[in-house]
């Protein structure tokens, strides 16, 4: 493997358990504070069931390496959302109460970097899909 390749895969672990970690969180955490959290946001709150389980279903596809191109579309969706919807008028920064969207957006760039890379060999796009293999 290639210097690029550990570093690819070092970050789309680290991406995936960051998005597996959110959806545990929002379960663990009481999933009917993101309910209202939606609904306070005029989303209907049983989108919070689907993201969570998305961002935790996802996030471990993520680490293994599994759908990864079809997982970070999905992510980058959702951070676009989640911008458009919650964060866009808390600015970049934030307001000095609240965070702004930078996570956001670095978590869209990732997303979208996902969508594009090329199967790393650690993983298991590579183990199941690779017809040189």
């Amino acid at each position: 493997m290639t210097k690029q390749q550990y570093m690819t895969l070092l970050v789309r672990v680290v991406f995936g358990f960051m998005f597996f970690y959110h959806g545990l969180v929002k379960f663990t955490g009481g999933i009917s504070n993101t309910v209202g959290y939606f609904d306070m946001l005029g989303i209907p709150g049983a989108l919070a069931y689907v993201v969570a389980l998305i961002e935790l279903i996802g996030g471990l596809l993520l680490i293994v390496g599994l759908g990864t191109r079809f997982i970070g579309a999905i992510f980058a969706i959702i951070m676009i959302g989640a911008i458009f919807t919650a964060k866009l008028p808390l600015g970049l920064f934030g307001d000095g109460t609240y965070a702004g969207y930078e996570l956001e957006v670095v978590y869209l760039a990732l997303g979208i970097y996902f969508m594009f890379a090329d199967r790393s060999p650690l993983s298991l796009d590579d183990k199941l899909f690779n017809k040189e293999a």
